[in-house]
């Protein structure tokens, strides 16, 4: 099975502070030693909600807000990661994605790069930008409702204009949050939420994606994560849907 570790924003995460060399290096022996495993799939970070977008639909009608946000709703139902040549170009696809898709809300904010975390200089030149788009649930979808063939249709057809342009690089949907836990850390003790849960009022800071056979599983493995960061932190444990995702 997939499941996705969700892990939330830190203060000093949201005031742009790089994380010390000794978490750079225990973070990477994890996923090192996952990705060799066979269990890491995928893992991405976002950068601070200053650098966020919040599109917000209601009919024809989108919004678009400018970070910084505090956690409102943040309880995801799809993910994408798109690749492009600018933020106006991953906004216009996050709105026809959002129109497609019959979305109340999408969050998009840039990925964190290498350089970014000052492991290895910016490299020259006009450098493609990643953004990871979030797609918020809504009350159907966490009762379980399948969408109409019409939005299925819908989906298919954005989800293709976006392979055929080369800006997919991913895309994942999340089942109901009661196929879930939410794990909450103070001082490394662990205190488990099995879901259904309601939305979390922090700002979702980072992935990983795992194969794993249990939540079980993926729990001992973000109790590994959770020492590395410091000890204190709120991850979300959710199972991603089967023969549903898109990678380019």
């Amino acid at each position: 099975m997939r499941f996705l570790c969700m892990h939330k924003a830190s203060a000093k995460d949201e005031a742009g502070i790089p994380p010390p060399p000794e978490l750079i290096a225990g973070m990477g022996q994890l996923i090192g030693e996952a990705a060799r495993s066979g269990t890491f799939l995928a893992g991405e970070g976002l950068r601070p909600s200053a650098t966020r977008y919040r599109l917000t639909f209601r009919g024809a009608d989108c919004d678009v807000r400018h970070g910084p946000f505090a956690g409102e709703n943040d309880l995801p139902e799809r993910l994408v990661i798109l690749k492009v040549d600018s933020t106006e170009a991953a906004i216009d696809w996050a709105r026809r994605f959002g129109q497609a898709a019959g979305a109340t809300r999408l969050e998009l904010g840039p990925l964190t790069e290498p350089w970014d975390l000052g492991m290895m200089p910016k490299p020259p030149g006009k450098v493609p930008l990643r953004f990871l788009l979030l797609q918020q649930t809504s009350a159907a979808a966490e009762a379980g409702a399948t969408p109409t063939p019409a939005q299925q249709q819908a989906m298919r057809g954005v989800l293709a204009a976006m392979q055929q342009a080369g800006v997919l690089v991913f895309s994942e949907t999340l089942l109901p949050s009661r196929k879930g836990a939410r794990l909450h850390y103070r001082d490394n003790a662990r205190r488990r939420v099995d879901g259904p849960f309601t939305e979390s009022k922090e700002l979702i800071g980072g992935f990983c994606m795992l194969q794993m056979r249990s939540l079980d599983e993926v729990a001992a493995w973000s109790d590994r994560f959770a020492r590395i960061v410091g000890g204190t932190c709120e991850i979300d444990l959710r199972t991603v849907a089967d023969g549903d995702g898109a990678r380019s």
